[in-house]
């Protein structure tokens, strides 16, 4: 098979050729255990709110971190994104959410490219 004329995807790079959850995962899983980060707990601000962002061998999941600024869901945060071996769920495609002031607005793409700019260098020794 050639690959003449195909860029290669860099790790963690999503594309409309990933059908199903399995496969997204096992890209998302691979670029967490090269950047070294795989079991982690990552705190990520993003426009001036807090996520958890975790990835293991069961789920890929970025979890907002509820402030106490008024809000009156009285939960510590709620997922925002979440992949696992039969699932993927990002709060930035449900078109309900899109007026949310609560809402993220990042796809799992966004949330992938701004891990691996920001814990890049975990892996370089």
């Amino acid at each position: 098979m050639s690959t003449e004329g195909k860029e290669t995807p860099r790790a963690g790079t999503l594309s409309e050729e990933d059908p199903s959850p399995q496969e997204v995962f096992a890209k998302i899983k691979e670029l967490f255990r090269v950047l070294g980060i795989l079991g982690e707990s990552l705190s990520v601000e993003h426009e001036g709110n807090w996520y958890r962002v975790t990835c293991d061998e069961q789920s890929f999941m970025v979890y907002r971190v509820a402030e106490n600024n008024g809000l009156r869901h009285h939960v510590p945060g709620w997922p925002v994104c979440l992949v696992n071996s039969h699932t993927i769920f990002e709060e930035s495609c449900s078109p309900a959410l899109g007026g949310d002031h609560c809402a993220c607005g990042r796809s799992i793409q966004g949330w992938l490219e701004e891990i691996s700019s920001r814990f890049h260098c975990v892996c370089r020794g």
